[in-house]
Protein backbone atom coordinates (compact mmCIF):
# COMPACT_ATOMS: atom_id res chain seq x y z
CA UNK A 1 0.00 0.00 0.00
CA UNK A 2 1.64 3.57 -0.90
CA UNK A 3 1.83 6.57 1.49
CA UNK A 4 -1.12 8.29 -0.64
CA UNK A 5 -3.17 5.55 -0.27
CA UNK A 6 -2.61 4.73 4.03
CA UNK A 7 -3.08 8.79 4.19
CA UNK A 8 -6.46 8.95 1.69
CA UNK A 9 -7.63 5.76 4.08
CA UNK A 10 -7.19 7.59 7.04
CA UNK A 11 -8.72 10.53 5.82
CA UNK A 12 -12.01 8.73 4.85
CA UNK A 13 -12.07 6.78 8.23
CA UNK A 14 -11.81 10.30 10.08
CA UNK A 15 -14.66 12.12 7.79
CA UNK A 16 -16.44 8.66 8.57
CA UNK A 17 -16.06 8.90 12.29
CA UNK A 18 -16.82 12.66 12.20
CA UNK A 19 -19.64 12.87 9.80
CA UNK A 20 -21.00 10.11 12.38
CA UNK A 21 -20.66 11.74 15.13
CA UNK A 22 -22.08 14.87 14.05
CA UNK A 23 -25.21 13.00 12.84
CA UNK A 24 -25.55 11.23 16.36
CA UNK A 25 -25.69 14.44 17.98
CA UNK A 26 -28.33 15.92 15.65
CA UNK A 27 -30.21 13.17 16.26
CA UNK A 28 -30.03 13.15 19.99
CA UNK A 29 -30.60 17.57 19.36
CA UNK A 30 -33.77 16.27 17.51
CA UNK A 31 -34.61 13.93 20.13
CA UNK A 32 -34.10 16.74 22.86
CA UNK A 33 -36.30 18.91 21.21
CA UNK A 34 -38.79 16.14 20.56
CA UNK A 35 -39.28 15.65 24.33
CA UNK A 36 -39.12 19.70 25.10
CA UNK A 37 -42.02 20.23 22.77
CA UNK A 38 -44.44 17.31 24.14
CA UNK A 39 -43.09 19.18 27.66
CA UNK A 40 -44.76 22.03 27.21
CA UNK A 41 -47.88 20.79 25.26
CA UNK A 42 -48.93 18.92 28.30
CA UNK A 43 -49.29 21.62 29.93
CA UNK A 44 -52.76 23.23 30.32
CA UNK A 45 -54.56 26.88 31.54
CA UNK A 46 -55.24 24.86 34.99
CA UNK A 47 -52.03 23.34 36.59
CA UNK A 48 -54.02 20.42 38.59
CA UNK A 49 -54.87 18.54 34.92
CA UNK A 50 -52.27 18.01 32.20
CA UNK A 51 -53.17 16.79 28.54
CA UNK A 52 -51.06 14.07 26.70
CA UNK A 53 -53.59 13.51 23.61
CA UNK A 54 -56.58 14.82 21.91
CA UNK A 55 -58.00 12.29 20.07
CA UNK A 56 -60.54 12.95 17.39
CA UNK A 57 -63.33 9.87 16.66
CA UNK A 58 -62.65 7.80 14.00
CA UNK A 59 -64.63 8.52 10.60
CA UNK A 60 -63.69 8.73 7.28
CA UNK A 61 -65.73 11.79 6.71
CA UNK A 62 -64.47 14.06 8.77
CA UNK A 63 -67.77 16.18 8.59
CA UNK A 64 -69.35 13.81 10.80
CA UNK A 65 -66.81 13.42 13.67
CA UNK A 66 -68.88 13.82 16.91
CA UNK A 67 -66.27 14.16 19.69
CA UNK A 68 -63.19 14.44 20.64
CA UNK A 69 -61.27 12.84 23.82
CA UNK A 70 -58.90 14.06 26.01
CA UNK A 71 -56.74 12.02 27.87
CA UNK A 72 -55.36 12.94 31.04
CA UNK A 73 -53.24 13.05 34.30
CA UNK A 74 -55.87 15.36 36.31
CA UNK A 75 -54.85 16.49 39.82
CA UNK A 76 -58.90 18.40 39.71
CA UNK A 77 -61.13 17.39 42.83
CA UNK A 78 -64.58 18.52 41.00
CA UNK A 79 -63.16 18.02 37.22
CA UNK A 80 -65.06 20.96 36.16
CA UNK A 81 -63.99 22.04 32.86
CA UNK A 82 -64.18 23.67 29.29
CA UNK A 83 -62.56 22.68 25.94
CA UNK A 84 -61.27 24.93 24.25
CA UNK A 85 -61.41 23.97 20.28
CA UNK A 86 -59.15 25.96 17.75
CA UNK A 87 -59.05 26.23 13.72
CA UNK A 88 -56.46 26.91 11.79
CA UNK A 89 -53.81 29.82 13.39
CA UNK A 90 -56.36 29.60 16.31
CA UNK A 91 -58.61 32.40 15.10
CA UNK A 92 -62.01 30.21 15.30
CA UNK A 93 -62.74 29.28 18.86
CA UNK A 94 -65.16 26.97 20.01
CA UNK A 95 -66.30 26.55 23.87
CA UNK A 96 -67.76 23.47 24.96
CA UNK A 97 -68.19 21.96 28.28
CA UNK A 98 -65.83 19.04 28.92
CA UNK A 99 -67.75 15.79 30.09
CA UNK A 100 -65.54 13.64 32.09
CA UNK A 101 -66.13 10.09 30.28
CA UNK A 102 -64.02 7.64 32.52
CA UNK A 103 -61.53 7.63 35.70
CA UNK A 104 -59.00 5.01 36.01
CA UNK A 105 -59.57 3.36 39.56
CA UNK A 106 -57.16 1.39 40.32
CA UNK A 107 -54.74 2.94 43.15
CA UNK A 108 -56.74 6.72 42.42
CA UNK A 109 -56.96 7.02 46.25
CA UNK A 110 -53.56 7.25 46.63
CA UNK A 111 -52.33 8.70 43.04
CA UNK A 112 -51.67 12.63 43.17
CA UNK A 113 -52.88 12.66 39.33
CA UNK A 114 -55.52 10.19 38.23
CA UNK A 115 -55.64 9.29 34.81
CA UNK A 116 -59.11 10.53 33.03
CA UNK A 117 -61.04 11.01 29.79
CA UNK A 118 -62.65 13.91 28.96
CA UNK A 119 -64.92 14.33 26.04
CA UNK A 120 -66.09 17.34 24.17
CA UNK A 121 -68.83 17.34 21.69
CA UNK A 122 -68.67 19.12 18.16
CA UNK A 123 -71.37 18.25 16.85
CA UNK A 124 -72.28 21.80 16.38
CA UNK A 125 -68.65 22.70 14.97
CA UNK A 126 -67.77 24.04 11.51
CA UNK A 127 -64.30 24.37 11.52
CA UNK A 128 -61.38 21.84 10.75
CA UNK A 129 -60.36 21.18 14.22
CA UNK A 130 -56.45 21.91 14.67
CA UNK A 131 -55.55 22.04 18.58
CA UNK A 132 -57.53 22.36 21.94
CA UNK A 133 -57.08 23.12 25.43
CA UNK A 134 -58.77 22.49 29.25
CA UNK A 135 -59.53 25.61 30.61
CA UNK A 136 -61.47 26.10 33.65
CA UNK A 137 -64.61 27.62 33.89
CA UNK A 138 -63.35 30.65 35.24
CA UNK A 139 -60.69 30.88 32.73
CA UNK A 140 -60.93 32.51 28.99
CA UNK A 141 -59.59 30.32 26.19
CA UNK A 142 -56.56 31.83 25.21
CA UNK A 143 -54.97 31.94 28.68
CA UNK A 144 -51.57 30.44 27.79
CA UNK A 145 -49.90 29.75 24.18
CA UNK A 146 -50.04 26.04 25.33
CA UNK A 147 -52.41 23.87 22.86
CA UNK A 148 -52.57 20.84 21.98
CA UNK A 149 -53.11 19.39 18.72
CA UNK A 150 -56.04 17.16 17.82
CA UNK A 151 -55.65 13.48 16.45
CA UNK A 152 -57.54 12.03 13.80
CA UNK A 153 -58.36 8.63 14.44
CA UNK A 154 -57.60 6.63 11.14
CA UNK A 155 -60.32 4.08 9.87
CA UNK A 156 -58.91 1.12 8.92
CA UNK A 157 -60.99 -2.08 8.63
CA UNK A 158 -60.13 -5.51 9.01
CA UNK A 159 -56.81 -4.33 10.32
CA UNK A 160 -54.46 -5.28 13.77
CA UNK A 161 -52.89 -3.08 15.80
CA UNK A 162 -50.24 -3.35 18.58
CA UNK A 163 -50.09 -0.92 21.53
CA UNK A 164 -46.50 -0.87 23.01
CA UNK A 165 -47.37 1.47 25.11
CA UNK A 166 -44.35 3.20 26.49
CA UNK A 167 -40.52 3.11 24.85
CA UNK A 168 -38.04 4.01 27.82
CA UNK A 169 -34.47 3.73 29.30
CA UNK A 170 -32.46 1.25 26.93
CA UNK A 171 -33.73 -0.85 24.13
CA UNK A 172 -31.66 -3.73 22.48
CA UNK A 173 -31.50 -2.45 18.99
CA UNK A 174 -31.26 -6.06 17.71
CA UNK A 175 -34.04 -7.32 19.71
CA UNK A 176 -36.17 -4.17 18.71
CA UNK A 177 -35.72 -5.24 14.97
CA UNK A 178 -36.03 -8.86 15.14
CA UNK A 179 -39.55 -7.80 17.43
CA UNK A 180 -40.57 -5.50 14.45
CA UNK A 181 -39.40 -8.42 11.77
CA UNK A 182 -41.62 -10.92 13.56
CA UNK A 183 -44.53 -8.62 13.73
CA UNK A 184 -44.55 -7.64 10.27
CA UNK A 185 -44.50 -11.53 9.38
CA UNK A 186 -47.82 -11.33 11.63
CA UNK A 187 -49.48 -9.14 9.15
CA UNK A 188 -49.32 -5.98 11.64
CA UNK A 189 -50.58 -2.47 9.82
CA UNK A 190 -49.54 -0.09 12.75
CA UNK A 191 -47.62 -0.15 15.68
CA UNK A 192 -48.18 2.52 18.30
CA UNK A 193 -45.56 3.22 21.07
CA UNK A 194 -44.93 6.16 23.13
CA UNK A 195 -41.32 7.38 23.47
CA UNK A 196 -39.28 8.61 26.39
CA UNK A 197 -35.34 9.04 26.83
CA UNK A 198 -34.12 5.65 25.25
CA UNK A 199 -30.68 5.03 23.56
CA UNK A 200 -29.96 6.37 20.11
CA UNK A 201 -29.68 3.39 18.57
CA UNK A 202 -33.22 2.16 19.61
CA UNK A 203 -34.34 5.17 18.42
CA UNK A 204 -32.69 5.36 14.89
CA UNK A 205 -34.18 1.84 14.77
CA UNK A 206 -37.93 3.45 15.72
CA UNK A 207 -37.21 6.02 13.17
CA UNK A 208 -36.75 3.57 10.59
CA UNK A 209 -39.73 1.68 11.14
CA UNK A 210 -41.51 5.02 11.34
CA UNK A 211 -39.99 5.88 8.07
CA UNK A 212 -41.38 2.05 6.79
CA UNK A 213 -44.90 3.43 7.72
CA UNK A 214 -45.42 0.70 10.47
CA UNK A 215 -44.54 2.50 13.85
CA UNK A 216 -45.98 5.28 14.93
CA UNK A 217 -44.25 7.51 17.36
CA UNK A 218 -45.64 9.86 19.64
CA UNK A 219 -43.14 11.26 22.58
CA UNK A 220 -43.95 10.59 26.35
CA UNK A 221 -42.52 13.50 28.81
CA UNK A 222 -38.93 12.99 30.24
CA UNK A 223 -40.26 14.40 33.34
CA UNK A 224 -43.54 13.59 34.86
CA UNK A 225 -45.73 16.42 35.78
CA UNK A 226 -46.77 16.35 39.17
CA UNK A 227 -44.56 16.63 42.48
CA UNK A 228 -43.49 13.12 42.58
CA UNK A 229 -39.82 12.35 41.13
CA UNK A 230 -41.18 8.84 39.55
CA UNK A 231 -40.09 6.62 35.81
CA UNK A 232 -40.82 3.54 34.68
CA UNK A 233 -37.41 1.52 36.07
CA UNK A 234 -37.72 -1.13 38.71
CA UNK A 235 -36.03 1.67 41.19
CA UNK A 236 -38.35 4.97 40.03
CA UNK A 237 -41.23 3.23 39.84
CA UNK A 238 -43.79 4.69 42.40
CA UNK A 239 -46.70 2.11 43.05
CA UNK A 240 -49.51 4.21 42.43
CA UNK A 241 -49.27 7.41 40.41
CA UNK A 242 -46.77 5.48 37.50
CA UNK A 243 -49.78 2.98 37.18
CA UNK A 244 -52.06 5.98 36.26
CA UNK A 245 -48.71 6.96 34.15
CA UNK A 246 -48.90 4.45 32.05
CA UNK A 247 -52.45 4.02 31.66
CA UNK A 248 -53.11 7.80 29.81
CA UNK A 249 -50.74 6.14 27.14
CA UNK A 250 -53.24 2.91 27.07
CA UNK A 251 -55.74 5.65 26.98
CA UNK A 252 -54.45 7.26 24.20
CA UNK A 253 -53.90 3.97 22.50
CA UNK A 254 -57.82 3.09 22.90
CA UNK A 255 -58.49 6.36 21.12
CA UNK A 256 -56.31 6.36 18.61
CA UNK A 257 -56.59 2.89 17.30
CA UNK A 258 -60.38 2.83 17.71
CA UNK A 259 -60.99 2.74 14.33
CA UNK A 260 -59.14 -0.70 13.47
CA UNK A 261 -60.27 -4.20 13.31
CA UNK A 262 -58.31 -5.42 16.47
CA UNK A 263 -55.67 -4.06 18.55
CA UNK A 264 -52.94 -5.99 20.94
CA UNK A 265 -51.79 -4.35 24.32
CA UNK A 266 -48.36 -5.85 23.90
CA UNK A 267 -44.58 -4.99 24.95
CA UNK A 268 -42.01 -5.22 22.38
CA UNK A 269 -40.52 -8.31 24.91
CA UNK A 270 -43.54 -9.74 23.90
CA UNK A 271 -44.76 -11.81 21.06
CA UNK A 272 -48.39 -13.38 20.28
CA UNK A 273 -46.80 -16.94 19.06
CA UNK A 274 -49.29 -19.14 17.54
CA UNK A 275 -49.30 -22.95 16.53
CA UNK A 276 -48.60 -22.75 12.65
CA UNK A 277 -47.45 -19.49 12.82
CA UNK A 278 -50.78 -17.65 11.47
CA UNK A 279 -50.92 -13.97 10.72
CA UNK A 280 -53.19 -12.38 13.54
CA UNK A 281 -55.83 -11.40 11.60
CA UNK A 282 -55.93 -14.94 10.02
CA UNK A 283 -56.03 -16.57 13.77
CA UNK A 284 -59.11 -14.16 14.37
CA UNK A 285 -61.31 -14.41 11.63
CA UNK A 286 -60.99 -18.07 10.76
CA UNK A 287 -60.45 -19.25 14.20
CA UNK A 288 -61.69 -17.71 17.08
CA UNK A 289 -64.43 -15.42 15.98
CA UNK A 290 -66.44 -18.28 13.94
CA UNK A 291 -66.01 -20.37 17.69
CA UNK A 292 -67.02 -17.15 20.16
CA UNK A 293 -69.03 -14.57 18.06
CA UNK A 294 -69.66 -12.25 20.97
CA UNK A 295 -66.23 -11.71 21.36
CA UNK A 296 -65.12 -8.69 22.46
CA UNK A 297 -61.59 -9.92 22.97
CA UNK A 298 -59.34 -12.79 23.70
CA UNK A 299 -57.10 -12.95 27.37
CA UNK A 300 -53.87 -14.71 25.99
CA UNK A 301 -51.70 -17.05 28.64
CA UNK A 302 -48.10 -16.43 29.07
CA UNK A 303 -44.91 -18.36 28.84
CA UNK A 304 -41.86 -16.49 30.53
CA UNK A 305 -38.69 -16.99 28.90
CA UNK A 306 -36.32 -15.93 31.91
CA UNK A 307 -33.30 -15.11 30.56
CA UNK A 308 -31.81 -15.37 34.10
CA UNK A 309 -32.43 -18.96 33.65
CA UNK A 310 -29.25 -18.20 31.26
CA UNK A 311 -28.42 -19.34 27.58
CA UNK A 312 -29.98 -22.24 26.59
CA UNK A 313 -30.14 -21.51 22.38
CA UNK A 314 -27.97 -19.88 20.09
CA UNK A 315 -26.81 -16.03 18.81
CA UNK A 316 -27.76 -13.98 18.28
CA UNK A 317 -32.05 -13.18 18.25
CA UNK A 318 -33.84 -13.15 21.25
CA UNK A 319 -36.06 -15.83 20.26
CA UNK A 320 -33.01 -18.24 19.43
CA UNK A 321 -30.74 -17.48 22.18
CA UNK A 322 -33.19 -18.69 24.99
CA UNK A 323 -36.00 -21.50 24.50
CA UNK A 324 -36.84 -22.37 27.92
CA UNK A 325 -40.03 -21.25 28.84
CA UNK A 326 -42.61 -21.66 31.78
CA UNK A 327 -45.93 -23.66 31.35
CA UNK A 328 -48.08 -21.54 29.68
CA UNK A 329 -49.77 -19.41 32.97
CA UNK A 330 -52.69 -17.30 33.79
CA UNK A 331 -50.24 -14.69 35.13
CA UNK A 332 -49.51 -11.27 33.61
CA UNK A 333 -51.39 -12.41 30.32
CA UNK A 334 -52.25 -9.42 27.85
CA UNK A 335 -55.58 -9.15 25.57
CA UNK A 336 -56.21 -8.76 21.86
CA UNK A 337 -59.07 -7.00 22.01
CA UNK A 338 -62.12 -5.79 19.29
CA UNK A 339 -62.09 -1.82 19.36
CA UNK A 340 -65.54 -1.70 18.33
CA UNK A 341 -67.26 -4.34 21.18
CA UNK A 342 -65.14 -3.23 24.26
CA UNK A 343 -65.58 -0.27 26.56
CA UNK A 344 -62.30 0.63 28.09
CA UNK A 345 -58.87 -1.72 28.74
CA UNK A 346 -55.83 -1.72 31.01
CA UNK A 347 -52.53 -3.28 30.19
CA UNK A 348 -54.13 -6.20 31.41
CA UNK A 349 -57.69 -6.21 31.80
CA UNK A 350 -60.46 -5.17 29.43
CA UNK A 351 -63.91 -4.58 30.14
CA UNK A 352 -66.61 -5.49 26.91
CA UNK A 353 -69.51 -3.59 25.79
CA UNK A 354 -73.10 -4.92 26.89
CA UNK A 355 -73.57 -8.34 24.95
CA UNK A 356 -70.29 -8.81 24.40
CA UNK A 357 -67.91 -10.83 26.37
CA UNK A 358 -63.86 -11.49 26.95
CA UNK A 359 -62.56 -14.69 26.35
CA UNK A 360 -60.32 -16.08 28.29
CA UNK A 361 -58.37 -18.62 25.93
CA UNK A 362 -57.04 -20.89 28.41
CA UNK A 363 -56.15 -24.14 25.95
CA UNK A 364 -55.96 -22.97 22.89
CA UNK A 365 -52.67 -22.91 20.85
CA UNK A 366 -51.99 -19.37 20.49
CA UNK A 367 -49.84 -18.38 23.72
CA UNK A 368 -47.88 -15.15 24.21
CA UNK A 369 -43.93 -15.64 24.76
CA UNK A 370 -42.68 -12.88 27.25
CA UNK A 371 -38.78 -12.48 27.78
CA UNK A 372 -37.84 -10.87 30.46
CA UNK A 373 -35.64 -10.84 33.60
CA UNK A 374 -36.96 -12.06 36.98
CA UNK A 375 -38.03 -8.68 38.57
CA UNK A 376 -36.04 -9.29 41.60
CA UNK A 377 -33.12 -11.44 40.20
CA UNK A 378 -31.37 -11.06 43.74
CA UNK A 379 -34.20 -12.75 45.12
CA UNK A 380 -34.32 -16.28 45.32
CA UNK A 381 -37.56 -16.62 46.36
CA UNK A 382 -39.28 -14.31 43.30
CA UNK A 383 -41.95 -16.33 41.81
CA UNK A 384 -40.26 -16.23 38.18
CA UNK A 385 -38.22 -18.77 40.03
CA UNK A 386 -40.28 -21.50 40.85
CA UNK A 387 -41.51 -21.52 37.46
CA UNK A 388 -41.50 -24.69 34.92
CA UNK A 389 -38.35 -25.03 32.91
CA UNK A 390 -39.58 -26.76 29.47
CA UNK A 391 -37.67 -26.60 26.14
CA UNK A 392 -39.35 -25.07 23.22
CA UNK A 393 -38.01 -24.56 20.04
CA UNK A 394 -40.82 -23.77 18.29
CA UNK A 395 -39.36 -19.81 17.72
CA UNK A 396 -35.83 -21.37 16.76
CA UNK A 397 -36.37 -24.12 14.40
CA UNK A 398 -39.42 -22.14 12.44
CA UNK A 399 -38.33 -18.44 12.67
CA UNK A 400 -34.94 -18.84 13.25
CA UNK A 401 -33.85 -17.91 9.76
CA UNK A 402 -36.44 -16.39 8.53
CA UNK A 403 -35.82 -13.63 11.04
CA UNK A 404 -31.99 -13.45 10.75
CA UNK A 405 -31.88 -13.11 7.13
CA UNK A 406 -34.19 -10.38 7.49
CA UNK A 407 -32.63 -8.52 10.33
CA UNK A 408 -29.34 -8.81 8.91
CA UNK A 409 -30.34 -6.97 5.91
CA UNK A 410 -30.83 -3.92 8.32
CA UNK A 411 -27.55 -2.44 9.24
CA UNK A 412 -27.05 0.51 11.62
CA UNK A 413 -26.12 4.18 11.25
CA UNK A 414 -25.53 4.27 7.13
CA UNK A 415 -24.98 7.55 5.38
CA UNK A 416 -27.79 8.07 3.19
CA UNK A 417 -28.42 11.25 0.81
CA UNK A 418 -31.01 13.22 1.58
CA UNK A 419 -32.91 14.66 -1.70
CA UNK A 420 -31.18 17.70 -3.13
CA UNK A 421 -34.06 19.88 -1.84
CA UNK A 422 -33.20 18.81 1.94
CA UNK A 423 -29.41 18.64 1.16
CA UNK A 424 -28.38 16.59 4.13
CA UNK A 425 -27.47 13.67 5.51
CA UNK A 426 -28.83 11.66 8.09
CA UNK A 427 -28.74 8.43 9.66
CA UNK A 428 -31.53 5.63 9.23
CA UNK A 429 -31.65 1.75 8.77
CA UNK A 430 -31.79 0.60 5.31
CA UNK A 431 -31.60 -2.37 3.03
CA UNK A 432 -28.22 -3.10 0.87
Amino acid sequence: MTRFSKYRNCLVLVIFIFLLFTMRKKMRNEEMFFMKEIEKKIKTCSETVHIFSAVAQAKLNLSLIEYVVLNVLDGSIYSNYDCCIYGENEQAVHRVNAVLKETYDHGSKYADLIARQYVCSVQQINIKMQNIQLVGKGDFCNCSHNFHPVLYAAVKENKFAICAKIAYNYLNPLHLIEWFEYQKMMTVDTVLMFIQDINQDAYAVLKYYEREGIATLIPYPSKMPGKIDRGFLIHRWHNHQSTHDEQVAVYSCKEILQGFAFVAVVDVDEFIVHGKFLGYTEILTTELLPVYPDAAGFTLNASFFITDWGVSGVEPLLTSKYIRRSSPLYHRYKNIYLPNRTTSMDTHKMWPNKGYRRIELRSHNIILYHYRKCQRSDNKTDICFRFSRNTDTKMLKRLMYQLFWETLKLQFFKKKERSREEGELEIQLQFE
